[in-house]
């Protein structure tokens, strides 16, 4: 899926991300290529901002994260508007890679150390899309969109695979599904104190018990759908599955 929200104020023509940086800040004999200067704003912003939050954090620090200047961070993101919204941009982005890479490791068959390591790499991200709902407004409604138009895109690829059951409404299901798994964000340290991990924080040594008992709650029906025969037959017609102000891209 093509991203064209959230793009960037930078010069006509040129692509941030393609700027190379002058000097290589990973070390003294380093052969490895410099990642290049808006990468390095990009990672430090979404770092920082998921750290302490979008308003503490200056460009001035989030420059001197990136190891370079401030007038730079304006040069390639315009404002720390045009870089929240490339940080939205970029943490929906590698969020779906993550997905999408679950859905290949699902269908190998996905090792206890695989999921490990996945959820402990996404951590940073999670971080940012909490300050990111606790801060709300428009850009939050954005983010949240495309967050949904990916998980219905790699839930479909995962129906398709055997990996996940159909649903009547996928759109439906994959919305409620994000707010629940991030809403659970919010209880960070309950879910510490029951299941001795925290999603933003934990280690993956800690993250067994959360894992045994989130498989059984998506693996194990929960109801008995005969007993709520009727119930179901209230709501069995298709709902609008987006908002009305949203259009699926």
């Amino acid at each position: 899926m093509a991203y064209q929200y959230g793009a960037t104020r930078a010069h006509a023509g040129h692509n941030p991300l393609d700027a190379a940086s002058t000097h290589n800040i990973t070390g003294t004999g380093n052969t490895s290529p410099p990642e290049p200067a808006a990468c390095r704003i990009l990672n430090a912003a979404v770092e920082l901002f998921g750290e302490r939050g979008f308003t503490p954090v200056t460009l001035k620090d989030i420059a001197d994260q990136a190891g370079v200047s401030a007038p730079l961070v304006i040069h390639h993101y315009g404002s720390k508007a045009g870089l929240r919204k490339a940080c939205d941009r970029h943490v929906a982005e590698l969020f779906r890679e993550r997905k999408a890479q679950g859905l290949q490791a699902g269908l190998d068959g996905m090792a206890r150390n695989y999921a490990f390591e996945a959820m402990q790499a996404s951590q940073h991200l999670l971080r940012y899309l909490l300050r990111a709902f606790l801060a709300g407004g428009e850009e939050m409604d954005e983010l949240f969109d495309h967050l949904v138009d990916d998980a219905v895109e790699y839930t479909d690829q995962a129906v398709e695979m055997g990996l996940v059951y159909p649903s009547r409404n996928q759109r439906n299901r994959v919305a409620l599904m994000l707010m629940q798994q991030f809403g659970s964000l919010m209880m960070a340290h309950q879910m510490q104190r029951y299941f001795g991990f925290d999603p933003t924080r934990g280690q993956p040594e800690d993250v067994t018990t959360y894992l045994e008992t989130i498989m059984e709650l998506y693996t194990q029906p929960v109801i008995n759908g005969e007993a709520y025969a009727e119930l179901l037959g209230t709501v069995d017609q298709e709902r609008p599955s987006f908002p009305p102000d949203h259009t699926p891209t």
